[in-house]
Formats: structure tokens, sequence, C-alpha cells
């Protein structure tokens, strides 16, 4: 129990909280918000708080917008101040939605881009709704979100998840409070059917009515905390924990089927979720290694020593898997070869990868801790001529 404890406040020293002053005067904002690409364009977090929109040919900002929380009160003159964003855009029709770590779920217009205008008045990135998720000591958004049929869901710091409509950010519903010891929720729920799973730092997973937010008869407890969000394969929830192991757990189950690695635990956690392709699962670890893993039984198939930690969850393309370091190395690796656990290609692009990062057509998407956007070339193995493009404002 101590040894969690004392992981839990090293997650909580991950984050560069912002500190206002009555001056005004305030730390730079931060936050490890990914990209997403949809029709051309790339959306994503800055690290200065900000919501971009990046086009992905001739790489101009089209638009921007500053997410922002006023302070102050009688003794202190009002401040705007931005707020870290965390979370990678999701887009869902004509809206992408952000949420903040001031606890806000921002829904932006994208209808502009688009030749059949349904509102000609609306701008590309017009602020549509902001919904606050209010009533805890901190109610911060920190994990991604799930947008599924007419409701978004957000997990929040106040250790309860919400169903937003989408369509105006009216809240459906709120959940309990899921994490009791800590009261923090930092794991994107995923669905199926008409359950949502959610995994806790207090080392639960619960099972969620999608249509009303209760509680569901089947929970699963474990001794340690889980740190990643969890993913479905089939009717296994696939996960990593704060003792070092990704778990595999069968829906209904009071055990695990399996944990992995079998003989003793990895060098660190598995922070970010893994993906599976084919019943294999693919899992990077902050010990450096990615692994690929049987979805059925927890055995290794392989793993690839990267060298330094692999923070961010790996994507496919086609039949190939692409992940990244924490040192900036982009790994490709040939899914259809005999040799899968070697890389088809390296490319360091020269800044540090944190935030999950998405691909398409040939090309990868990544957003540095540089706060810039970098487009990589698949086939030729290199960042794209113009790029990256720096979403520093001013700059």
């Amino acid at each position: 129990m101590a040894q969690l404890k004392v992981l839990f406040f090293i997650v909580i020293a991950l984050l560069p909280l912002v500190l206002v002053s009555c001056s005004g005067t305030a730390q730079p904002t931060a936050g490890w918000s990914g990209t997403a690409i949809d029709q051309g364009v790339i959306y994503a977090g800055t690290r200065d708080g900000r919501v971009v929109a990046v086009n992905s040919t001739n790489r101009d900002v089209l638009w921007s917008y500053t997410v922002a929380t006023v302070s102050g009160g009688i003794s202190c003159n009002p401040t705007s101040t931005a707020t870290a964003i965390y979370t990678t855009p999701v887009v869902d029709g004509d809206l992408v939605y952000v949420g903040t770590y001031s606890g806000q779920v921002f829904a932006f217009s994208i209808l502009a881009r688009s030749q059949n205008l349904t509102f000609p008045q609306k701008k590309d990135g017009e602020w549509e709704w902001d919904c606050p998720t209010v009533g805890a000591k901190s109610s911060a958004i920190v994990a991604n979100m799930l947008a599924r049929g007419d409701a978004i869901y957000v997990s929040s710091s106040n250790g309860r998840v919400y169903s937003l409509d989408k369509e105006f950010g009216d809240v459906n519903w709120q959940s309990e409070v899921l994490d009791k010891r800590h009261e923090k929720l930092w794991t994107c729920p995923v669905i199926q059917g008409d359950t949502l799973y959610v995994s806790t730092f207090d080392g639960h997973i619960c099972a969620l009515s999608a249509e009303t937010g209760r509680l569901l008869d089947w929970s699963f407890e474990a001794e340690a905390g889980f740190v990643s969000s969890p993913v479905i394969y089939g009717d296994i929830l696939l996960l990593g924990s704060f003792d070092r192991q990704l778990y595999g757990i069968e829906m209904g189950s009071n055990a695990s089927i399996w944990e992995f690695p079998q003989e003793k635990a990895a060098g660190n956690w598995f922070w970010a979720s893994p993906i599976v392709n084919e019943g294999i699962v693919y899992a990077g670890c902050l010990d450096g290694r990615l692994y690929a893993i049987e979805a059925e039984t927890g055995e290794e198939v392989w793993e690839f020593d990267a060298g330094s930690p692999i923070v961010c969850s790996p994507v496919l393309t086609d039949n190939l898997l692409v992940a990244a370091d924490e040192s900036g190395t982009v790994y490709v690796f040939d899914l259809g070869s005999q040799l899968a656990n070697e890389p088809l290609k390296s490319i360091h692009i020269g800044t540090s990868v944190r935030s999950n990062f998405c691909a398409q057509g040939g090309f990868v998407y990544i957003r540095g801790e540089d706060n810039a956007i970098y487009v990589v070339d698949i086939e030729k193995g290199e960042v794209v001529e113009g790029w990256p493009v720096s979403l520093t404002a001013g700059e």
C-alpha cells in the first residue's frame, strides 16, 4: 500500500500545474495533448493552452483558440490565464472536442471546411459550447474523451464520469465517485454495447450503463492500481497496472486471465494503452521496450528495446506498426515480416515525444515537446520537407 501511494504521488508530480498569483503572472501551461487528423486538417492542443487546426498540405494554421480560466476576486484583479490541455482532440461529425485542465469541455465547429455548409454563417473553429464539470476540489480533465452515438464521455479529476450531449453540451448524467481513495480519474472509458468500462488508480474496473451512468453488478478489484486506460479485445480488457504488469481480464470474471510479464514485473509501468491487431497485443512500456503479446494467453511473441521510455500508444497504418519513444525516434515495424521485431525504419525527429500521435495515408502526425507539429513520411523514412510547424504563438 505504501508503494502504491508513492507511485501515485509520482504521477501527480508529472503534471506541471499552472500557478497564478494576484499579479497575474503564471508559469507556462503544458500538457500532453496529441494529434488528430480529419479531411486533411491536423488538430492538436498546444503547450501554451491553445487548440489549433493546421492544413496538412500547405502547413497553414487555419485557426487557433486559447482556452482560459479567469482568476482573482476581492483582493485580486480578474486575470485570464491559459489552461493546460492534456486531452487529444476528438473529431466527430462537424465538431471537434477538447477537454481542459480547468475542467471544461470545448466544442468547435469545423463546418466551414465543408463544401456543403448547413450553417454558412459559421466560421471554421468557431466555439460552440463549453461544459464545466464542477463540484469537487479538482475537476481537471486529464484523460482522453470518448465519443459514441449522441454522447461524449468524460473522466474528471473529481472521480466521476460524465455523459454530455454531443450537440449542445448538456449533461446527460454523472456517475458516482468511482475512485473513492484518491478521487482522481485519469483514464478514458471504453465502451462495448451499452456498457462503459473505466479503470481507476485504486485498482478497480467499473462497469457503468452508458445510458444512465448507473454502476452495474460486475466490477473487478486488483491489489495495485491501474495506470492505463483499458482496451477491449473480444471480451477481454487489456490494461497496465502500477505493479509494472499488463493485465488481460475477462469481463464478468473475478480473476485475471493472464499477467505480463509472467516471470517478473517489467522494468516500469505500461503507462500508455496497448493496441491489438489480429490477436496480438502491442504494448509500449516506460522501461523503453515495445512488447508483442498473445492476446488470449499473455505469452510474449517478441520484444524490441528502444532504449528510451515509450510514453504514448503505438498506432497501426495498413500492416505497419508505428511507435515513438521519448527521445524522439519513430520506429516503423512491418507486421507481415518474419523479422517483425526489427524496425523497418527508424526516424529521429529531433525532439522528445510524449503525446499520442496519429497516422494516415503513409504519414505520421506528431506534436513534439518543443510545441511543434512534425509530419513523417513513412516510405521515405524522414520528416516531410517544410515541417515542423511551430505552434507557439508569435512564431
